[in-house]
């Protein structure tokens, strides 16, 4: 061959290499984008779903979701992955042919597993809510369990898109999806708490089935379009297809996705297992609990709304004894409220600053991963470092500020709860706060292990510290009636805190990194406790003269904010290289560039 035509040739292979790692730079950062704003928006849903349903439609909201996570894990986890590796490999072969074929078998399989999944759940929805302690959870279960067919398949063609380098319909469709969640789920549980909470919390549900239907039928009206040029790519092959048998290809998704499944099913079905304590649980301990409306008069007016009327010169021993099954709704009524505060309000707000860490998180694998590659362990050491000390940056601040505002904020989002549900709202997130103070440490160290290839070390150490913490902390602290909900809430902190320390010493093992405990954790956190120190003070001193809980609030924010920011230039915790990973973070070091070393 002719020396010009040797380079031609090379320079087009380098050209379709580069055009490859642009396609794969540009499809990350395209899920990345959806990925926070849908976490934005399935965080902001459950915060006006409260006003509407309350404390108790919360609890039946939230008794839905771990039952339908394990099932869907089983029919759908691993599935998109095999598909997209699948076809992909396809694709860069240019058999175009192999590649849909393995996508329809795929979907059959997985519409196959969807439905079994959902006839399972539809089967168990009644079994399933007398074991979680509330019978009323069961019009929840049977509301969502045809959105594991849906997803099922949704999940299917998102595999296929993703294998075919197109991250744009998945990434559509997730906000979709969540969008229609966010109206459906409350327009729905506007219309029909009406007619009872338990129909409330069912018709919120119902609003997640139908954002996936919908997101299902985008992603196939999607699909149907990329047809014409699906064929005319089969058309021009220039190679044969690969003589693959329908049994090898549905062995290969399998061979990829089963341990792929296996390893997502541990936490759901911890949660699942979790759940069922909590309920039972608190329900044992409702009696002694403190602070509890559990009075003659409450329970007088939970037994009106069932047209009963009772004497309030009995005393509850007396009504437990008269009226059997309307004591144990009551009591029910009030454990699944506690359930709700701690799962329903709290969690959202906690899952708020877990969006920021994500974005970091997210720039992390595919850094880890070249660097890893190409045996660079100097950079290796820079990004695992850099990544835990910004993390902590962000964490650590967004933690104490959650904790010493914990009432305004609980306030001001759920303005229409009681006294005695803000009491305990305010409480559990004080406790849960926590968990921002670990659960981005997580996130950053799972990046770090994914990015070195160890991505099954996280979820082992989750599950470790699940069946050995969680589940039995949870059994003994819920029934103790001066901890009750915030056992649980104190459980969640301790697995969180365990898989933290865990996993990061696992990066320190896999990556023989030399972390800086005083600049990564000591000073984020000590400039942290000042500003909550402030927050608090500001806050305090202001609500006393405006009586205005936004007022008060915003202002200690800010002051709070400004402390922090102070404290970050003076201790000097952002060095001129960790602005690589901030965005726009070449603006910031021109403009403060004196406060760098």
């Amino acid at each position: 061959m002719h020396p010009r035509g040797c380079k031609a040739s090379i320079k087009a292979k380098e050209q379709k290499m580069k055009d490859k790692v642009n396609n794969f730079i540009n499809g990350a950062a395209i899920l990345s984008a959806a990925g926070i704003i849908v976490k934005i928006l399935g965080a902001i849903f459950r915060i006006p779903l409260s006003s509407i349903i309350g404390s108790e439609g919360m609890g039946l909201y939230q008794l839905a979701y771990p039952l339908y996570s394990f099932l869907l894990v089983i029919s759908s986890a691993g599935f998109p992955v095999a598909i997209s590796r699948l076809v992909a490999q396809a694709v860069n072969r240019g058999d175009y042919k192999l590649a849909e074929r393995t996508f329809k078998l795929s979907r059959k399989l997985m519409f196959t597993l969807g439905l079994i999944a959902t006839v399972i759940m539809l089967l168990l929805s009644d079994f399933v809510s007398k074991q979680q302690g509330n019978p009323d959870s069961k019009f929840a279960l049977l509301a969502i369990a045809p959105a594991i067919l849906f997803v099922s398949v949704l999940a299917s063609y998102r595999g296929y898109f993703q294998g075919m380098q197109n991250m744009v319909p998945t990434a559509i469709s997730q906000i979709i999806e969540q969008f229609i969640k966010l109206v459906a789920g409350l327009g729905f549980a506007a219309f029909f708490v009406q007619y009872g909470v338990k129909w409330g919390a069912a018709g919120a549900v119902a609003g997640v089935t139908l954002s996936e239907l919908i997101a299902l039928f985008f992603i196939v009206l999607r699909y149907r379009k990329a047809q014409p040029q699906l064929s005319a790519d089969i058309s021009a092959m220039s190679t044969p297809t690969s003589d693959v048998t329908s049994k090898a290809i549905i062995k290969d998704v399998l061979v990829i996705a089963v341990p792929v499944a296996i390893g997502s099913a541990i936490m759901p079905l911890v949660s699942l297992i979790d759940q069922l304590i909590v309920i039972n649980g608190l329900k044992t301990v409702i009696p002694f609990v403190s602070g509890l409306p559990f009075s003659i008069e409450s329970f007088a007016e939970f037994a009106a709304e069932s047209g009963v009327t009772i004497d309030t010169a009995l005393s509850m021993t007396q009504v437990s004894a008269q009226y059997p099954e309307l004591y144990e709704e009551f009591i029910t009524s009030l454990a699944t409220s506690l359930y709700g505060i701690m799962s329903g309000n709290c969690s959202p707000i906690t899952a708020l600053p877990l969006i920021f860490s994500m974005s970091l998180a997210i720039s992390i694998v595919p850094a880890i991963s070249k660097f890893n590659a190409l045996k660079n362990e100097k950079s290796v050491h820079e990004t695992t470092s850099t990544s835990l000390r910004l993390t902590a940056l962000i964490a650590f601040p967004c933690a104490i500020g959650i904790c010493v505002l914990a009432e305004p904020i609980i306030r001001v989002l759920y303005s229409r709860l009681d006294a005695w549900e803000i009491h305990f709202a305010v409480n559990c997130l004080r406790i849960l706060s926590m968990t921002v103070l670990v659960l981005p440490l997580i996130q950053s160290a799972t990046a770090v292990l994914q990015g070195l290839g160890k991505q099954n070390i996280p979820v082992i150490n989750l599950a470790i510290g699940a069946i050995l913490i969680k589940i039995p902390l949870t059994y003994f602290l819920v029934q103790q009636p001066a901890l009750n909900i915030f056992g649980a809430a104190t459980s969640s902190v301790s697995i969180y805190a365990f898989a933290a320390i865990a996993d990061i010493a696992c990066v320190k093992y896999y990556t023989k990194v030399k972390l800086a405990p005083i600049s990564t954790f000591v000073k984020p956190l000590v400039s942290a406790i000042l500003m909550g120190v402030i927050a608090f003070v500001v806050y305090t001193l202001l609500y006393k003269v405006t009586q205005s809980l936004i007022i008060s609030m915003g202002l200690a924010v800010i002051a709070g904010v400004l402390v922090y920011f102070a404290m970050v230039f003076i201790t000097k915790m952002i060095k001129k290289t960790d602005l690589e990973y901030i965005p726009k973070g070449e603006l910031i070091l021109k403009k403060f560039s004196r406060f760098f070393d």
